[in-house]
């Protein structure tokens, strides 16, 4: 008896998309660092996004650097001509073989292979840099050139670059996927934005996995929002014991325990978002010593538009 198989037109677009998909990767295992580069550079100068700086790119042993010129001109909208709106780019935007004239920040990608999985999109470049403590070793690091020392001004600036300049997509769409993701505090992880006050990830614990049990990891000195979109898990929070479900999420505020088990048969997925980097919060302000310095900022910026 024969079977006979019969392809209807969704069916041979998802044979195609997989082919495609399959010589994307082949395509960036054969493109020189320079044409990698230089897309990334082309995209950047449509990017909304953009921003005036100069970093280095250094790929295993070899440099380069990328000057940026950001375009933007204001335009009046409103009845009254009385709002500002703008048009962005396209930006002057420059790749040159070679370290940066005067030292500066720069991307470090350990080897061309993490190169290539960023080039096709299989890791996103906030997934290859994610550490669970400053001196874990991975594929992307964002490091100072030698005589330059970055100050969290020069940190800020730095993961916005990453985030959209390692994306050539004008709508920067990510994949979240155990396939796509690397391991960071006990869990799969995949960067979906990261900012200096807010890094938003997806994250997937396995069956009789954990999350923050290292000693350093339970407690952080920014707030935690998790939201729980698949299978099930249990929690450690405070000085109580949770158990988590799809649809639930669960706020926690600064120095409050929080220790994520999961130990059922299929994966508990979620999403987390992190207000802030903890590092910038051990020299002695706090979390909410900056809320007040935001809330101030707002209250000048909202006075300086009445004069």
């Amino acid at each position: 008896m024969k079977t006979r198989f019969r392809l209807n037109r969704r069916t041979i677009g998802l044979l195609s998309l997989c082919m495609l998909c399959s010589l994307s990767a082949i395509q960036a295992q054969t493109e020189t660092t320079e044409k990698m580069l230089q897309s990334f550079v082309d995209s950047y100068k449509k990017d909304h996004m953009a921003h005036t700086v100069t970093f280095g790119i250094k790929v295993g042993e070899d440099w380069w650097h990328v000057r940026s010129q950001r375009k933007q001109e204001g335009y009046a909208v409103g009845k009254k001509k009385q709002y500002t709106f703008h048009n962005f780019g396209p930006h002057t935007v420059s790749l040159h073989k070679g370290k940066p004239n005067k030292p500066t920040w720069y991307f470090h990608f350990a080897n061309k292979e993490v190169l290539n999985n960023i080039y096709s999109k299989k890791w996103t470049a906030s997934t290859a840099s994610a550490k669970s403590f400053g001196s874990d070793v991975v594929g992307l690091n964002i490091r100072d050139m030698k005589g330059y020392k970055s100050g969290i001004q020069e940190d800020a600036l730095a993961y916005e670059v990453m985030e959209h300049f390692w994306k050539k997509d004008a709508v920067e769409i990510t994949y979240f996927t155990r396939d796509a993701s690397l391991p960071t505090h006990g869990v799969d992880h995949v960067g979906l934005y990261t900012m200096k006050d807010k890094r938003i990830g997806w994250f997937s614990i396995g069956p009789e996995q954990a999350a923050n049990t290292e000693r350093g990891l339970d407690k952080g000195q920014v707030p935690n929002l998790f939201i729980i979109t698949k299978g099930k898990g249990r929690a450690e929070l405070g000085e109580g014991v949770v158990e988590l479900e799809p649809g639930m999420s669960i706020f926690i505020g600064p120095y409050v325990k929080h220790v994520i088990y999961n130990p059922y048969d299929e994966p508990l997925e979620g999403i987390l978002v992190l207000f802030g980097d903890n590092s910038d919060y051990v020299f002695g302000k706090s979390y909410m010593d900056l809320l007040e310095d935001q809330h101030k900022f707002y209250g000048d910026y909202d006075k300086s538009l009445e004069r």
